[in-house]
């Protein structure tokens, strides 16, 4: 991740890349956790329903197990926002490497525990109950993409979001025909075209994630999740690189 002055710069075409290839980690994430364990993990919305379902049934430890996954995903937002929710003087640069780093060491932490585990294409047991270890390389991709969302809208002052495709989608469709139209009577949200262009770009390379992990996956198992862990590392580094960078920088107080 990287450190961005204002609001302006996260559209610039030189940042947009960064951005697209946490869509891709997502949806390969997504992706690769439906194949492991049955469930999406990048977003939270079907486990309310799921939950409700398994209460209904009179099924409550089950229903209990669907309710501490979605609180994993929020877990990443509240760690995130505890790190870098901080008074920075202008232009010094948030620790984002600490979230990437956490990111990497979970991704690493579920390939060790998901090679424990004989990986047939059948997301864990058929009566959808869950042991310890399963229930936790679960909730660990949720708290990865927990993590991952919330730093790329932390860092993209809330413009961005990877890990999920409704609002996105939404976005798109209402700005879809301005985006092609120049003089589009009276919009309530103006924005520039390259705001829509960089939507379309995320959803497609989340897609392309989704796709990659769904070639990936069943032939290779947990040892796939070393493609988004290898790139996770790479911004890893990155996020060290800036942040020793900027923090040799003078810093411009007052201003």
């Amino acid at each position: 991740m990287i450190y961005l002055d204002n609001v302006a710069d996260v559209f610039k075409p030189r940042h947009v890349l960064i951005w697209l290839v946490s869509a891709f980690k997502a949806g390969f994430i997504n992706s690769a956790g439906f194949l492991a364990t049955g469930k999406f993990v990048s977003h939270v919305t079907g486990f309310g329903t799921q939950m409700g379902i398994a209460v209904g049934h009179e099924d409550y430890f089950f229903g209990v197990e669907l309710l501490v996954i979605p609180l994993f995903f929020i877990l990443g937002g509240v760690i995130t926002s505890f790190i870098l929710d901080q008074n920075y003087k202008r232009k010094e640069c948030p620790p984002f490497f600490i979230i990437q780093g956490l990111i990497t060491l979970m991704i690493g932490l579920v390939i060790y525990a998901g090679e424990g585990m004989e990986f047939n294409n059948t997301p864990f047991d058929i009566d959808n109950k869950y042991s310890v270890l399963e229930l936790f390389i679960l909730s660990s991709l949720c708290f990865i993409c927990g993590l991952k969302n919330s730093l790329v809208t932390w860092a993209t002052f809330g413009k961005i979001r990877v890990t999920h495709l409704t609002g996105l989608s939404t976005d798109i469709g209402l700005n879809l025909i301005r985006s092609f139209k120049k003089n589009y009577p009276h919009p309530r949200m103006k924005e520039s075209r390259i705001v829509n262009f960089v939507r379309i770009m995320t959803l497609i390379s989340f897609s392309v994630g989704a796709v990659a992990s769904a070639i990936i996956i069943p032939k290779i198992g947990y040892k796939g999740f070393l493609v988004v862990f290898f790139i996770s590392l790479i911004m890893t580094l990155i996020s060290i690189r800036d942040f020793r960078a900027r923090s040799k920088m003078p810093l411009l107080t007052g201003q």
